[in-house]
């Protein structure tokens, strides 16, 4: 099986070849230049070489005698690494200045053969050898001498004539006209060699440099233009999970920029449909949510499907275990759905105390049932309601008619003379207390429906211990009619209430506390404080309150001993209206009671 080949990715491709693009382009480059830039400098080397010997001939020329071109010769300044050799027009030596030759660089070895000129010159050496520098004129033959001497100026780099040896930058010129002699400048190429070897290192390094440069930039190059590929690619795989979110990054005009525009069209238009979807399954679910009625979505076989939070606190509201309760609910849903005839049915379910309205609705997908759907909705409250509503109507009435038709009875029969005119005064006073007993009424219902309307209180402080003397006031005359003893106590403080609201508290509670409590017996006010709240207590010695009636006496129009109510004058309005101003007043009140030995109401209001 042969190896599978690796995946490179686009951007290390488009690397690769833009860097064996580069390569190739730099070392052209490099090669060319160094190549141009050698042969360029040699011969600007010669023309130097070239002009200088111009200048020393010149010289020479305008000069009439040898022995004056000699001394000029001799004080002639040459450049460093520069020899000058004189030559006649036969091709003899006539006298050299200067030194390149460093180590013998520039010298040879020959044997002496007793010439002079183009031939050899120098000096005799210990070992019998014949030892001359390298001169400017061993690089020359007979021929190019004659060229010379026929007014030619000549510029070469030449090896020696026996090509042994190093090669020699050389400038030769003819003196006088016709030529008289010749003039050799001769010059070490080692510099020109080691500038060109220094520019070729530096072409080098520079190259190197531009390489790690090129790749660099190449890199980010080959990234910057597979970047938006690479964001496309992306962009695709979150579409595909999901994510349609708007590409950004790829700005160009191109046919990228062009894929990347229909992606992002196509993703609005994803988005679009599933913001709808969402939306409207939000909008179910929220709406679900947030109605206060319990639903509870079932399947077809009766299976709980979902539950909002409403119907998940309904299974909890019981003393019962909740799974018990859960168990009830879902066994009458089931039970509705068995009996279904209808696409939608209400019937009511009783849980303890609790009444349950219960409607039960299909869903359905092609005429087939898949589930249901039901609402429970707590009627309790308003079935407490209704039935309150219908025993106030009936109390009031009872209470007004039965003073109405007295009065309309006496008025009646004073009227038709049947009551003798010596009885007629005491009657219609007897009409009288039940004029005024009506009026007490509708003033009572007119204070009940202000204080359940508006609870407006005017608040002021209020000095407990100047309040407590009011008390006294009001109520030791009548203790001490009745033979009652009646004790107050009081606390230093103040606090923020209704005055007229509260001493109506007192008045009813009191009125009643002398009323039910027989003479002897004892009345006794206390006032306390209990953390931030004033605490009132007032108890009694009387005959007490039965416990089945302990319960309803706040009720409006509740009597415990309705004959004896009557007769007093009562209503059963009263405890209401003071249970009213309490709660009003942010407090509570509680009442406790015991047959034969008193009741005791207590009252918390915030100070």
């Amino acid at each position: 099986m042969m190896p599978r080949p690796r995946n490179w990715s686009i951007s290390i491709k488009l690397w690769a070849s833009m860097m064996i693009l580069i390569l190739s382009v730099l070392g052209g480059l490099g090669i060319a230049i160094t190549w141009l830039f050698g042969d360029f400098y040699l011969n600007q080397k010669l023309n130097e070489l070239g002009n200088d010997a111009r200048e020393i001939t010149d010289q020479l020329t305008s000069q009439s005698s040898w022995a004056e071109r000699l001394t000029t010769v001799q004080n002639t300044k040459l450049k460093q690494g520069t020899i000058l050799v004189l030559l006649n027009a036969k091709g003899d030596l006539i006298t050299i200045r200067g030194n390149i030759s460093t180590g013998g660089v520039f010298s040879n070895v020959m044997p002496w053969n007793g010439g002079m000129g183009l031939n050899g010159t120098g000096v005799t050496g210990a070992s019998g050898w014949w030892i001359h520098p390298l001169l400017p004129n061993f690089y020359f033959s007979q021929k190019e001498l004659q060229r010379v001497l026929a007014g030619e100026t000549m510029t070469i780099e030449a090896l020696p004539n026996n090509n042994n040896g190093q090669t020699m930058l050389i400038a030769a010129t003819p003196i006088g006209k016709p030529a008289e002699a010749v003039l050799f400048l001769g010059s070490t190429p080692v510099p020109v060699q080691e500038t060109i070897s220094t520019f070729r290192r530096i072409i080098f390094y520079s190259s190197l440099f531009a390489v790690f440069f090129a790749t660099l930039l190449s890199l980010f190059f080959a990234r910057y233009v597979t970047r938006p590929l690479f964001i496309l690619q992306k962009a695709a795989s979150r579409m595909a999970q999901g994510d349609f979110q708007k590409i950004t990054g790829v700005d160009s005009r191109d046919e990228i920029g062009e894929l990347a525009s229909a992606f992002n069209s196509m993703g609005e238009s994803l988005r679009d449909h599933m913001n709808w979807l969402s939306q409207e399954r939000n909008l179910l679910e929220g709406i679900v949510e947030g109605m206060s009625d319990p639903v509870i979505m079932l399947d077809a076989g009766g299976e709980v499907l979902y539950t909002n939070e409403p119907a998940k606190i309904l299974w909890t509201e019981s003393e019962d275990e909740p799974e018990d309760r859960k168990r009830k609910i879902l066994g009458f849903l089931r039970e509705m759905i068995l009996q279904s005839s209808e696409d939608e049915q209400k019937k009511d379910l009783t849980l303890d105390t609790q009444v349950l309205q219960v409607a039960l609705a299909s869903t359905k997908a092609r005429d087939e049932a898949k589930g249901y759907v039901a609402v429970l909705r707590d009627i309790t409250a308003s079935l407490r309601a209704e039935k309150e509503r219908r025993d106030f109507m009936a109390s009031v009435t009872h209470e007004l008619r039965t003073p109405l038709h007295l009065i309309q009875g006496y008025l009646e029969a004073i009227q038709d003379g049947v009551i003798p005119k010596e009885e007629q005064a005491e009657q219609i006073d007897f009409v009288l207390d039940e004029a005024r007993r009506l009026a007490k009424l509708v003033n009572e219902l007119q204070e009940m429906n202000r204080l359940e309307r508006w609870k407006a209180l005017e608040l002021s402080t209020i000095d407990l211990c100047e309040f407590t003397e009011e008390l006294k006031y009001r109520y030791q005359g009548l203790a001490e009619e009745k033979g009652i003893e009646l004790e107050i106590s009081s606390i230093q403080g103040k606090i923020v209430a209704d005055r007229d609201r509260l001493l109506q508290v007192f008045i009813n509670l009191l009125d009643n506390a002398c009323r039910h409590t027989p003479q002897g017996k004892k009345i006794h006010v206390q006032i306390s404080r209990e953390e931030d709240k004033i605490k009132f207590v007032i108890r009694d010695e009387g005959e007490g309150i039965p416990p089945q009636a302990l319960y309803h006496i706040f009720d409006r129009f509740y009597r415990v001993d309705k004959a004896r109510s009557r007769k007093d004058g009562g209503m059963g309005l009263g405890l209401s209206i003071v249970q009213q101003i309490v709660e009003a007043h942010s407090g509570s009140i509680k009442a406790e009671s015991k047959l034969g030995v008193g009741t005791q109401f207590t009252i918390w209001i915030p100070q």
